[in-house]
């Protein structure tokens, strides 16, 4: 009985630290958030896009709403290439012309891979879409890593 007792006085300042932690990371996160720029808006609309593929991949009842998906991701990524990432402004003088070559490059690359797919998902080849999926999410990573600000 007297451990319960402690446990139950224990709580409401485990519970007061929980929320004041919380608060805390709350306002703290905005701070540390990256910039909502139009090359982020138009990435995430590429990001969203392949996500809703990667659910509904092997559902064939999604074979038309998967294809008009890769057609979304493709207009986001041409869009994007209209921006600069926001990491350019980090970037040297003398190396800029050079990274957003690369840059560009990476996401002629993207639209390339988003062709791949749509050519995959059309003929009913799953297993090949589900490769250019993983190969999508790859370009992802190596992407972000070279020309994202935060990463």
């Amino acid at each position: 009985m007297g451990a319960e007792t402690t446990t139950t006085q224990e709580n409401p300042m485990k519970l007061k630290s929980l929320f004041t932690l919380l608060a805390v990371f709350t306002i703290a996160v905005p701070a540390f958030a990256q910039e909502d720029t139009p090359l982020t808006k138009e990435m995430e609309k590429v990001s969203k896009a392949l996500k809703g593929i990667n659910r509904n991949l092997m559902d064939p009842a999604q074979k038309d709403a998967n294809i008009a998906k890769v057609a979304e991701a493709k207009a986001a990524n041409m869009e994007a290439l209209k921006y600069e990432p926001a990491k350019t402004k980090d970037v040297p003088a003398a190396d800029k012309a050079k990274f957003l070559m690369g840059y560009k490059a990476a996401m002629e690359e993207v639209g390339k891979t988003l062709d791949a797919l749509k050519a995959a998902l059309e003929g009913g080849k799953m297993d090949d879409a589900k490769a250019i999926l993983e190969k999508l999410n790859t370009q992802k990573k190596d992407g972000h890593k070279e020309y994202k600000a935060d990463c």
